[in-house]
């Protein structure tokens, strides 16, 4: 168990500093080529891993296809989209701190999808973290709050719905379909639902005005994103339940907070830490249940 609960932290550690190692590189790369081209990557890598594993075919039913496109569309479409242009209007330090709300869009999903009950630390937590997000987003801190910034933030708020999405699809696929045909198959299938867009956004784009360390940050992001954090947190949620497994997006907030600290120079406001403190207190109420339940079972 411990070694999922790693897994699930390392594959949401990776999404966090990738939240502002994103920033970097849409600043010069459109939106949807750089998504395509991370996608590529991650294909040239996976298809011989997953030759050489000898999990090459794969009999999946018309359902389980139906909820990997899905979990593509919501959890990696619509995702990066939300995310990469949400990241380009707001900072890095206040989409981090979005992003820790996940657990409580879990616990809703959980109730409204798969029909489970909502307990009252369940409700507290998602209030907390509304108000953490409505703190950032409508109130005036160190730095002031634009309508670009706050259009920013709204569409971060989207990828973290997206993400929670994710979450419950990979859940449902989990132990039907192995972890490394599952990162595969997603990442094939958000190679095609880019495609068109990234076909005509390289049409427009200069090529040659992207610095070589752009180029360096964007096989980073490939491997990282596309790779590792699809396979861990597969390998990871199909040893734990969905919604325990939601309580490491909490590695989220941190790392890119760290990250856009050190690497993009932003400056952590008053405004941030009183939001991240009721994120934070909402992931804390979150795991009150858990907490108990465990205790219990050790009696």
């Amino acid at each position: 168990m411990l070694l999922a609960y790693v897994q699930l932290a390392l594959s949401m550690a990776f999404v966090g500093i990738n939240i502002s190692i994103g920033k970097e590189i849409v600043s010069h790369v459109p939106v949807f080529l750089f998504s395509e081209l991370r996608f590529l990557i991650a294909i040239l890598i996976l298809l011989p891993l997953l030759a050489s594993r000898g999990e090459w075919k794969a009999s999946w039913s018309r359902e389980e296809g139906t909820v990997l496109f899905w979990q593509s569309f919501f959890g990696v479409f619509l995702f990066s989209i939300c995310m990469l242009y949400g990241v380009k209007w707001t900072s890095a330090t206040a989409a981090g701190i979005i992003t820790s709300t996940v657990p409580a869009c879990i616990a809703l999903f959980s109730f409204w999808l798969l029909k489970e009950k909502l307990q009252m630390n369940n409700m507290i937590a998602i209030l907390l973290s509304v108000c953490g997000i409505a703190f950032i987003t409508f109130t005036r801190g160190a730095e002031e709050q634009s309508l670009l910034s706050m259009l920013g933030n709204t569409l971060v708020f989207l990828a973290v719905v997206s993400e929670a999405l994710f979450t419950i699809f990979a859940k449902r696929l989990a132990g039907k379909i192995t972890p490394f045909q599952m990162t595969t198959a997603i990442n094939v299938i958000s190679f095609v639902l880019f495609l068109p867009f990234a076909i005509w956004e390289s049409l427009h784009f200069d090529w040659g005005s992207v610095p070589f360390s752009v180029w360096g940050l964007i096989l980073y992001y490939a491997i990282t994103a596309s790779v590792l954090s699809f396979f861990f947190w597969y390998k990871g949620v199909a040893k734990v339940e969905a919604s325990k497994a939601g309580l490491f997006t909490g590695m989220m907030p941190i790392s890119a907070a760290l990250v856009a600290i050190f690497l993009l120079n932003e400056i952590f406001t008053r405004t941030h830490a009183i939001g991240m403190s009721l994120v934070l207190a909402s992931i804390f109420v979150g795991t009150m249940r858990i907490r108990r339940k465990e205790v219990t079972l050790q009696k």
